[in-house]
């Protein structure tokens, strides 16, 4: 394998890693970012002998992040939507109470 191929494989590996860390500190541009630059290199790297199953498992792990992350933010979103139907029904009460007195001003 010539040094090229070599630097290319552990770019790729290296990517796949960078996006799994970034993955886990919930920095998610990082990760579409590190997917995208792995994508261009393997484009290029086709005769480049990968270790497939390492990358596959990288891969595996960090879709199990994403759908975890993606579960947080449904029961967040859930959560958000049941809030707002309450604030909204408390506005709607407190429209319809009946104000307190109103000052007069009474001059002699």
């Amino acid at each position: 394998m010539s040094a090229l191929m070599r630097e290319r494989r552990a770019d790729i590996v290296r990517l796949t890693k960078a996006a799994g860390e970034a993955a886990q500190q919930g920095r998610w541009d990082e990760v579409i970012q590190c997917y995208s630059e792995r994508g261009l290199l393997l484009a290029e790297s086709l005769g480049v002998t990968l270790p497939a199953d390492e990358l596959l498992r990288m891969d595996d792990e960090l879709r199990d992040r994403i759908r975890t992350a993606q579960a947080v933010l449904d029961d967040l979103l859930a959560e958000a939507r049941v809030s707002k139907r309450q604030v909204q029904e408390w506005r709607r009460r407190l429209a319809v109470l009946p104000s307190g007195p109103e000052a007069v001003s009474i001059e002699a």
